[in-house]
């Protein structure tokens, strides 16, 4: 009897054992509810800012790229790793760290930013490949940025001719103050024969005043009798 007695003893506290060891976790202070972090079971990615953007050759990327990571309801998935690769020949560039690749993680808006990108010399389009992975969800897409050569301000005027030096079809300024003093000079050359005849005899008939021909054209200016 004390054998059994015993036995059955000895499975009670083993049992308590057991159930101590694999009891759950305490509740969090705030009398909330024990929250344990999800893995979506699908991802979707996509460009927020900075798709299509253009750059100038050699120079350093000022705009970020912006990524956003959702799960399949719609909500933003934090701590996604997103890895940013560029090309590895032609227009393309590299990163701070002197490499192609950069990984970045979201946020808990379920976003990140690449920044500074290092641009090359080669211009063309860039097809930038964007992958992002958490747990078994994965999402990838393709961003396409361009790479220009530098445009002067004599390239800018030919390309917009409504920004370049307006041309109007006239005579230049100096052509009219030569008309002008040409104009003056035959009028006051004819005031001076008038008088000169009215000191003559009433008999003798003033000299009949020819009227100066004016003729303008591009380029001479011509003043003269018929």
């Amino acid at each position: 009897m004390l054998p059994r007695r015993r036995a059955v003893a000895f499975l009670l506290s083993l049992g308590l054992a057991v159930q101590v060891a694999y009891s759950a976790p305490p509740a969090p202070a705030d009398g909330g509810q024990v929250q344990s972090e999800s893995v979506p079971a699908i991802l979707r990615i996509r460009v927020l800012e900075g798709e299509g953007s253009i750059h100038t050759v050699g120079t350093r990327s000022s705009q970020p790229i912006v990524i956003s990571l959702t799960d399949e309801s719609g909500r933003p998935v934090e701590g996604v790793s997103v890895s940013v690769r560029l090309p590895e020949e032609g227009p393309t560039g590299q990163f701070g760290n002197g490499m192609k690749t950069e990984v970045a993680m979201t946020g808990a808006d379920g976003r990140a930013a690449i920044r500074g990108i290092q641009w090359s010399r080669a211009a063309g389009p860039v097809q930038v490949r964007i992958t992002a992975n958490k747990g078994q969800a994965r999402a990838g897409i393709l961003s396409t940025q361009y790479l220009t050569e530098p445009v002067s301000a004599a390239q800018r005027r030919q390309a917009d001719p409504a920004k370049g030096p307006s041309r109007i079809d006239r005579p230049s300024t100096s052509k009219w103050i030569l008309l002008a003093a040409l104009i003056g000079g035959a009028a006051a050359g004819g005031v001076a024969a008038a008088a000169k005849g009215g000191h003559s005899a009433s008999t003798t008939a003033p000299p009949s005043l020819s009227q100066p021909t004016i003729s303008i054209g591009n380029p001479s200016i011509a003043v003269g009798t018929p």
